[in-house]
């Protein structure tokens, strides 16, 4: 079972069944069938505190990831069968996912859901470098 638990601000129009669908098929794109991820929707203030104090960096951001495990552990923890396992949380500036996507010239839930693809490939063990 594949779930993903949207967390959104009332105030941020997204559409949740496209944000779903687009991780459910990353993640099994990526050979997973049994995974949970969390997912927030959030404001500018919100974000630049997460950056901020959980990663020590100045400002505002687009995306941030926070993997639960690593990917290789992911089975390591017992859990009753029903119950996948947790990847980790992705959070999502709703402000900066509308300035870019009026940059790019693309709808704002193709933005976000860039974003998260983003963040759910840093959760899987895939950086930048």
């Amino acid at each position: 079972m594949l779930l993903v638990n949207l967390y959104v601000g009332s105030r941020y129009p997204v559409n949740r069944k496209k944000i779903r669908d687009a991780v459910i098929a990353a993640l099994t794109k990526q050979g997973l069938t049994h995974a949970q991820v969390d997912i927030s929707i959030v404001g500018q203030r919100k974000i630049k505190e997460l950056n901020e104090s959980q990663l020590k960096h100045e400002g505002t951001t687009d995306v941030l990831s926070f993997p639960q495990h690593e990917r290789h552990e992911l089975n390591d923890f017992p859990l009753p069968a029903e119950i996948p396992p947790h990847l980790g949380d992705i959070i999502v500036s709703f402000p900066e996912a509308v300035n870019s996507a009026r940059r790019f010239g693309k709808m704002v839930d193709d933005q976000i859901v860039f974003y998260v693809e983003h963040g759910l490939l840093h959760l899987l063990g895939y950086h930048h470098e």
